[in-house]
């Protein structure tokens, strides 16, 4: 089980049910395999990645995300959130990343003229992932809010 699964369940769980049709058109899954997170795609104002983000391909992985960025981006919700709750980047999932969070914070927010968090999850004796958060909060000269997982 992951850093966030238990977080993720219960996030999902009290925000989104699929019975009561509370997810708008718009929402999207990609679901988790060995070598990417799951990501929640939710028009509401979430961007959710959770897992390991090694992928193969990384740009095939990412693309599908950038074309929903850049539609939601045309109505953004009020507050956008973007939850990363990782367990381990390779580069390419490193470089990829940091593009989509670029493009997000600098692009796209700046002129809709949103609010904007980005929560990093890490684990509590995970250095690496907390270091990578800073350096993608540093990169991107974005305050990030870290989160320890326990």
């Amino acid at each position: 089980m992951g850093i966030c699964s238990e977080f993720s369940y219960k996030f999902i769980s009290k925000q989104f049910s699929i019975k009561d049709k509370i997810l708008s058109e718009n929402y999207q899954i990609i679901s988790p395999t060995k070598s990417t997170p799951e990501v929640i795609l939710d028009p509401k104002g979430t961007i959710k990645l959770t897992g390991r983000l090694i992928p193969e391909n990384a740009e095939d992985f990412f693309n599908p995300i950038e074309e929903w960025i850049n539609g939601y981006f045309k109505d953004p919700a009020e507050i956008t959130c973007v939850e990363i709750c990782l367990e381990y980047i390779n580069s390419a999932g490193t470089k990829y990343l940091l593009d989509v969070i670029h493009k997000i914070t600098h692009i796209h927010l700046k002129n809709n003229l949103g609010k904007f968090l980005i929560n990093w999850y890490y684990k509590d004796e995970d250095e690496d992932m907390l270091e990578k958060g800073r350096f993608f909060s540093t990169d991107l000269d974005s305050p990030f809010n870290f989160i320890k997982v326990i």
